[in-house]
């Protein structure tokens, strides 16, 4: 009995002799305040092509796109009001890129008033990658479009055909 009296007292000893290391306790961290509601998302920019424009108001462009998709817009940036560091997001809608700018998008424009077009995009809208492509500005729309330099040529040479002549027999 002794014994198991002389071991508990030693153990209790030993509790008592222990004591925290400053360096291993974490310090102390104040929780911030939760706000009452969350901060509203800013309205994401519907992306379509500019089918209300009047042909007055759009403006074209033509650019060759170098290795990586980067395509220099200096002149239609000014025209649609959009400065380096400006987000916008693509989407590829009937064979043209529609470019948008976004507060959340995933592109910037470049310092030199360039923009970057993903290779998905590219393949998705048919650009040929040693070919030229024609941007179109609306500017009422803030929208750009990049459209393949073939589908134009296609809708140009439609244009200039010759409407069938009819006889007045």
């Amino acid at each position: 009995m002794k014994v198991v009296q002389h071991a508990l007292r030693d153990v209790s000893r030993g509790a008592d002799a222990e004591q925290l290391i400053g360096a291993l306790i974490p310090p102390a961290t104040r929780r911030r305040p939760t706000p009452g509601s969350p901060v509203p998302l800013p309205p994401v920019p519907v992306q379509r092509l500019p089918v209300d424009a009047s042909p007055e108001s759009l403006r074209l462009g033509m650019a060759r796109p170098d290795a990586s998709g980067r395509l220099s817009l200096r002149y239609l940036l000014r025209t649609l009001g959009w400065s380096p560091g400006d987000r916008v997001d693509h989407t590829v809608i009937d064979q043209a890129i529609v470019v948008t700018r976004s507060p959340t998008g995933r592109a910037v424009i470049g310092t030199r008033g360039d923009l970057m077009i993903p290779a998905t995009a590219r393949a998705l809208a048919g650009l040929d990658p040693d070919g030229q492509v024609v941007l179109v500005a609306a500017p009422t729309q803030d929208t750009l479009v990049i459209h393949a330099e073939h589908s134009i040529a296609e809708l140009i040479a439609a244009h200039y055909v010759e409407p069938d002549t009819v006889d007045d027999d």
